[in-house]
């Protein structure tokens, strides 16, 4: 017979009733013996604990299963240690951490069982609470993901046209008076294209969905391209822009070009915003080390320049020097939140120096990899008309958007048959070749994931050439980027797209058919 009374015996009890829920069963779960603690915790007496079944304070909550386990390790003389979530008298629910140790008999098997709980309901309502917010946060993380691809879609879309039919205006002959509004028209569609990829760009970073894409670029030609677009601006506020390199900061480079041009775009707009006479000097120097090679960027101006206090809190999201900066400069104060967030997720960083009064100067050090150079290939955008006409499938739903293609396009000799859904592309495709695919994504009757599949089955099935396809959409996150590759897009151009863009983007398109041809082909 187990000796119930052990606890006292054993000089236990005062620690045990303080600390510990401790109770004796015997095989059939009766309780024998429960100390105060028990009491306490449960809202039942001794008299109406001892004598009962344990099951009394059960709550019902856990599966059969989990007791049948239970039973089976403490029956085969085994320690059980879990978590159980037990019911008082008044029907409140309670959470104890529990040890089941089998007492053996003379005959080697359990004759009763010592269980010592102790409580741990707040702990446990503070794990469900951090779930339960965990997957609110979540579900908030997916509506507004959803919200900024569908503002980034529905802005995209209307913004191609101004943008795209305000670069094709810009290759005719045009009045002085309307090329002053056509640069105002396209300065205006271009800050608000800037904005909606701030916030896009913020959204993601935010949600730790951000990739950088490293590739080759040429280090001088790409900032001072970026540069180069932002001197009508500056011209246009008499602040005197320009770039110097030195002799070490050329030729081609492997890291994200398009991430760090990004980061020169936003200073020198910045610096030429906040600059109301003067100039603006951008320095870009390329170093070696034992730490590797450093591309370091430095944008200087003659501005209204800053506080200590402001430049502290200026590479947080949304903030501004004051709301009169605000109002007089515009703008949402995301950019330099994102160059700092760019920076850091290439492994670099970037610093603010200036005074009130006496301008400013960011700095950015990069890590970066110096490429060997290459013999001379290709050329520029304009081999697309010098190789001869191309004809063009061009499957796209809003008139507006074909006809801003058509505009860019044709002028260069370009042959563009467009079609309106996916569905009817597909029928075009089968109808006659194409040397090329500028594919919308979200079309009727058939969107342009579906088209591109069929397509690609029909070359597989006839055997036939791979024709490039360039998915031109208003849907950029990383997603619509991998089901674009998925379904067999050999590029994906973001809408709005001026001719310069579009041009880059046939040639990236071409380039991958190209390539995946040969692979193929190796295979």
């Amino acid at each position: 017979m187990t000796d119930i009374d052990w606890p006292r015996r054993a000089g236990l009890s005062g620690a045990l009733d303080e600390a510990a829920i401790v109770a004796i069963t015997d095989r059939a779960g009766q309780i024998l013996y429960c100390n105060q603690k028990f009491v306490d915790v449960s809202g039942y007496s001794r008299d109406e604990l001892v004598g009962q079944n344990h099951r009394l304070v059960n709550s019902g909550h856990h599966p059969r299963e989990f007791f049948q386990a239970l039973y089976r390790t403490i029956a085969s003389g085994s320690v059980w240690r879990g978590t159980i979530q037990n019911r008082n008298k008044n029907g409140e629910m309670y959470w104890v951490d529990t040890t089941i140790v089998p007492n053996l008999g003379e005959d080697g098997r359990p004759e009763t069982y010592t269980a010592i709980r102790f409580e741990v309901s707040d702990h446990v309502r503070a794990l469900k609470a951090l779930e339960i917010a965990q997957e609110e946060t979540r579900r908030a993380g997916q509506v507004r993901d959803r919200f900024f691809a569908n503002i980034s879609h529905e802005v995209r879309t209307p913004l191609n046209a101004v943008l795209g039919l305000a670069s094709a205006l810009a290759h005719t002959s045009l009045t002085d008076r309307q090329t002053q509004m056509l640069s105002l028209i396209t300065g205006a569609g271009d800050a608000l294209r800037r904005v909606l990829d701030d916030m896009l760009d913020l959204s993601k970073m935010q949600a730790g969905q951000f990739r950088l894409a490293p590739a080759p670029f040429d280090l001088r030609a790409d900032i001072a391209a970026v540069v180069e677009m932002r001197t009508a601006t500056a011209e246009a506020r008499d602040v005197a822009l320009s770039v110097a390199f030195s002799d070490a900061a050329s030729g081609r480079v492997l890291g994200d070009g398009v991430r760090i041009t990004q980061i020169v775009s936003n200073l020198v707009s910045n610096a030429v915003k906040f600059t109301p006479i003067g100039s603006v000097e951008v320095q870009v120097d390329l170093t070696s080390g034992d730490d590797g090679d450093r591309l370091r960027i430095e944008v200087q101006d003659t501005g209204i320049g800053f506080d200590t206090e402001t430049a502290e809190r200026l590479f947080q999201p949304f903030v501004q020097a004051d709301d009169t900066i605000s109002r007089e400069y515009g703008g949402t104060g995301l950019g330099l939140s994102i160059c700092r967030s760019l920076a850091e997720l290439m492994g670099g960083q970037i610093s603010a120096r200036s005074a009130p009064g006496e301008g400013s100067r960011f700095t950015v050090v990069l890590p970066i990899q110096r490429l060997p150079e290459l013999s001379e290939a290709g050329g520029d955008a304009s081999a697309h008309a010098a190789a001869g006409p191309l004809r063009v499938l061009l499957v796209e739903d809003n008139p507006a958007n074909q006809m801003v293609v058509r505009c860019l396009l044709e002028p260069l000799g370009f042959e563009i048959v467009t079609a309106d859904d996916g569905r009817q592309g597909v029928d075009r495709f089968l109808d006659s070749g194409f040397d090329m695919i500028l594919m919308d994504m979200q079309m009727p009757v058939m969107d342009g994931l579906t088209a591109i599949g069929l397509i690609r089955a029909h070359e597989a099935t006839h055997r036939l050439q791979r024709t490039p396809v360039v998915m031109l959409t208003a849907n950029t996150t990383d997603v619509h980027q991998q089901r674009a590759m998925t379904a067999g897009a050999d590029a994906l151009v973001a809408k709005p797209v001026t001719l310069e863009i579009l041009l880059g983007g046939l040639e990236l398109g071409a380039s991958a058919a190209e390539a995946w041809v040969q692979q193929a082909c190796a295979a």
